[in-house]
């Protein structure tokens, strides 16, 4: 398998660029230059910045005496440099990752998840070891939910014995320290975020090599359950009425200049006074424009959003992401619980810059009869890719007056 160049940061990000053996091409180019194979729009680039060659199944990297250089991990490469699988590379304002497995993790074939797998269950026994521990003043007491890459517990606040949930990260290998302060990151933005339809988020920390978020315990049941439980649509009035509730608490977040960008039916829990609370704080951001925005990445070096649900841009050009695309979250719930299937399906083709637009979700009145035609039109609205509502709170105005519509 040829390597590939992945764009991580940078106006292009998630494009990716194969690098051809030598004997089909002598080097491939990188740079703003129009002749360059990996053009780059960024003034920060030389018109021909650098340049990868790929020789006996070993890759290379070769900066062109460009002005602002070529880093390789952080380093600057004064030379012809081999790199690897997992190289990250900075041109200007972008950074690339390299994309190379070596033949002996390739013939490894299944064997490789497998041991992902068992790392997982390493950690997460390692944390279950923890239960009775103290985290910031907060006694862990159960287990109640075992993630990829933390661990979330049924906890007690030390001074006043107010029930809350601690959330752990676990201790993997491919969590970084970029990983650990985006986690701190992502529980700092969200503590700013006091509404009842938010989980209440106390405090982020670090004990001894765990790192944690304290946060408000909310007993329930999360959308996903829900659904699979009634093994059907939701009534339009209950799915309105939970919709209502989340654009709510999104238009919140974006007068506080934040955004979700996790909005999907797996962080959405009801409780039994079927009061709704989002959870999952990991891509909480701040909008572009702001001191303490940052880019925002998780465990293995991509955004974790969900093809199914997520918006075009949220895919492609994660960075960028703004309100709208919590918005577009917001309509795939709704299709969500109206249709009992997502809009989307689950994986997207390694072109996702393409395939993540355009697409066209079933109309619901074809999966469900019962969706007023006025819903659909809100829907429509809110999951379009180019025309979509501006705020949360323009399209729960949308869906308030569709609603009363129809109970006209």
């Amino acid at each position: 398998m040829n390597p590939r160049l992945r764009v991580d940061v940078g106006r292009q990000v998630g494009f990716e660029y194969e690098i051809p053996p030598k004997e089909e091409t002598e080097a491939v180019w990188l740079g703003r230059g129009g002749f360059c194979q990996i053009r780059l729009a960024d003034n920060q680039l030389s018109r021909r910045h650098s340049q990868f060659s790929f020789c006996d199944g070993v890759l290379y990297v070769e900066d062109l005496g460009s002005k602002n250089g070529t880093l390789v991990n952080g380093e600057p490469v004064r030379d012809r440099l081999a790199i690897k699988d997992g190289d990250r590379i900075t041109v200007g304002s972008h950074e690339l990752v390299v994309i190379h497995p070596t033949p002996t993790s390739d013939r490894a074939g299944v064997l490789a998840p497998l041991g992902q797998r068992e790392e997982e269950e390493n950690a997460f026994q390692e944390l279950a070891h923890q239960v009775g521990s103290d985290f910031g003043g907060y006694v862990v007491e159960k287990v109640i939910f075992n993630g990829t890459a933390s661990v979330v517990f049924r906890a007690r606040q030390v001074q006043t014995g107010t029930p809350a949930a601690v959330k752990v990260l676990k201790r993997l290998k491919r969590v970084t320290v970029e990983d650990q302060n985006r986690f701190l990151r992502g529980a700092r933005h969200s503590a700013a975020l006091r509404h009842e339809n938010f989980v209440r988020v106390y405090k982020g920390g670090r004990v001894h090599e765990w790192f944690y978020i304290a946060m408000e315990y909310a007993p329930g049941r999360n959308l996903v359950e829900i659904v699979e439980h009634k093994g059907g649509p939701l009534e339009v009035k209950t799915a309105l009425r939970i919709a209502d509730q989340v654009l709510d608490a999104l238009q919140y977040a974006y007068e506080q200049d934040i955004v979700f960008r996790a909005v999907r039916p797996d962080n959405i829990i009801i409780t039994e006074g079927m009061t709704v609370k989002l959870t999952d704080f990991d891509l909480v951001k701040p909008l572009a424009g702001r001191q303490d925005a940052q880019v925002t990445r998780v465990m293995d070096g991509s955004l974790k959003v969900d093809p199914a649900f997520a918006a075009p841009e949220l895919i492609a050009y994660p960075v960028v992401a703004d309100q709208k695309a919590d918005v577009f979250g917001a309509g795939a719930v709704l299709y969500y619980m109206l249709c009992a299937r997502p809009p989307f399906g689950g994986a997207l083709p390694a072109d996702k810059l393409t395939s993540a637009f355009d697409r066209v979700a079933v109309p619901p009145r074809e999966i469900n009869p019962e969706v007023p035609e006025a819903v659909c039109e809100v829907l429509k609205q809110a999951m379009s890719d180019y025309d979509r509502y501006a705020t949360p709170g323009a399209m729960r105005e949308a869906l308030a007056q569709a609603a009363a519509e129809v109970r006209h």
